[in-house]
Formats: C-alpha cells, sequence, structure tokens
C-alpha cells in the first residue's frame, strides 16, 4: 500500500487535535440559596471551612425575671469563642467550641471580680467563661450532643429555618434541654433554650468553601437560673441577649478583652486546645 503526503500529513493532523488538551468540565457553582445546601451554608457561616478554626467575638446583657418581679439587666458578658466544624463521611457535623471571657457591670461592661444581686443585695464572684462544648449535627440537621459533651437528661436541637431574602442568608441553631434535679433550687431541673440566629450575604457563603466568610450572630436564650447566683427556691428566668461576629483572628478582638483573657488564660488566644 502505497501512502501519500497527504494521507500523512492527514493523519498528523488528527493526532494533534487529539492530544490538544480539552479543558476540564466546570464545577458546579455551589447556592446558598438552594435549602439542600443548609448544612454546608451553616458550615461555612458558624465555620471556617471543613476543619479550620475560626473565631467568634460576642458580648451580651443578660436579664433576670422573677416571677413575682420586672426584668432586669444582671450583668453582662463578653467574650472570644473559638469554633471547629468537621464535615463527616456520613454528612454530619462534628463540632467543637472553646471560649474564655468574663462576666461584666450591668451598666458599664467592665469585668466584675464581684457582683450584687440586684433582688436580694446579696454579693457573689461570678463564674467568669471558661467552656468547652461538643455537639454533632446530623446530616438531616438535628442537633445532638457529641462523644464526650456534658451528658443531660434531656436534649433536643435542629439546625433549620433556611431563609434568603435579596442578598441575605439566615440559618438558626435552636435547641433546648434540662439537667439533672438541682438540690440548691430545692430539687428542681435546670432548664434552657439556646436560640442562634447566623446571617451572612450570600456572596460570602458562595464563593468558597475554605473562604473566610463573614457572619454576624444574634443569640437569645431562656433558662433557669444557674446555681452560682443562690436565688434558691425563688421562680424565675435568666435570659441571654447576645450580639456578636466572626472574626479574622484574635488581634481583631478588643484590646481589653484579649488582655484579660490572656492574663487568666495565658496562650488560649494563640492556641485554643481544641
Amino acid at each position: 500500500m502505497t501512502i501519500t503526503r497527504r494521507a500523512t500529513l492527514a493523519v498528523a493532523s488528527g493526532l494533534a487535535a487529539a492530544l490538544v488538551t480539552r479543558p476540564a468540565p466546570a464545577r458546579a457553582r455551589f447556592d446558598a440559596r438552594d435549602p439542600a445546601n443548609a448544612l454546608q451554608s451553616y458550615l461555612r457561616m458558624r465555620g471556617n471551612g471543613d476543619g479550620k478554626l475560626a473565631l467568634w467575638f460576642y458580648t451580651a446583657r443578660v436579664w433576670g425575671k422573677p416571677v413575682d418581679d420586672v426584668a432586669r439587666v444582671m450583668f453582662t458578658v463578653s467574650g472570644l469563642t473559638y469554633q471547629r466544624l468537621t464535615r463527616n463521611p456520613d454528612g454530619s457535623i462534628e463540632q467543637v467550641a472553646a471560649g474564655r471571657g468574663w462576666y461584666g457591670d450591668a451598666a458599664t461592661g467592665a469585668p466584675l471580680e464581684r457582683w450584687t444581686n440586684p433582688y436580694d443585695g446579696e454579693t457573689l464572684p461570678p463564674p467568669h467563661v471558661k467552656s468547652l462544648a461538643r455537639q454533632r449535627v446530623l446530616a438531616d440537621g438535628t442537633l445532638v450532643l457529641a462523644a464526650g459533651a456534658e451528658r443531660r437528661a434531656y436534649f433536643e436541637g435542629r439546625i433549620g429555618n433556611h431563609t434568603v431574602d435579596g442578598d441575605t442568608i439566615w440559618l438558626t441553631e435552636n435547641y433546648v434541654g434540662k439537667g439533672a434535679p438541682d438540690p440548691v433550687a430545692g430539687g428542681v431541673a435546670p432548664t434552657s433554650a439556646s436560640l442562634s440566629t447566623f446571617t451572612a450575604k450570600v456572596a460570602d457563603v458562595e464563593r468558597g468553601s475554605n473562604a473566610f466568610v463573614p457572619c454576624m450572630l444574634n443569640y437569645q436564650s431562656l433558662g433557669s437560673w444557674p446555681a452560682w447566683m443562690k436565688m434558691g427556691e425563688r421562680a424565675g428566668t435568666l435570659s441571654w441577649q447576645t450580639w456578636g461576629h466572626k472574626i479574622a483572628g484574635p488581634e481583631r478582638g478588643p484590646q481589653a478583652l484579649r488582655d484579660w483573657i490572656e492574663a487568666r488564660h495565658p496562650g488560649f488566644l494563640d492556641s485554643p486546645g481544641i
């Protein structure tokens, strides 16, 4: 068989075309507006990408309300809390958080070493914030206590209320809990309700799985008197009115708060241990 020059050129052209690198198919764009993506949006909003540390600054006014009196601001709280959210192979999210902060004066917000109860005048040392929490979000959005978390007589929670309007997205993290009977409170079991709302811009959430997503927090709680307040059998409720936001690092937090935490918990801001 005779191979002509024209045939040779045709074969060479075909090989060259076959060797041209074709662009990879475009990855599907993450759609934060889709409720089916609510847990991935939560991972980006509350955390800082899969498995990376996120840091939150918050401040609160904490209200007390005996059943027989009007509500009053009992004290304030300011703190920094680290979060680490990690996606598991089964689609669930492991969450661990560690925080430090102060209980402050109801009027000035300055840290307190002694606190005076406005209802009975008793003066007590506030506990300040030294927290460690472990939770797991199941693939269907159910919130449960993770291994190693403090046990409770009852716990029920959920991530949900995916809401988008214009360029803003909201997600909630709500749970209720009940502890063991407290002899200091006449054998009554302490209860609590934790109601968090996270708010971000849709474009920030969609930007990338490992990108820093600016996010705002509004948190409210309803609960029994904590034991340290020594309210005894006087019925009433303590409610936290909290607001805050995610920050890019401890240097973005308030200087006075950072100094206070470093003095009492050296090294925590650089290495929170989670």
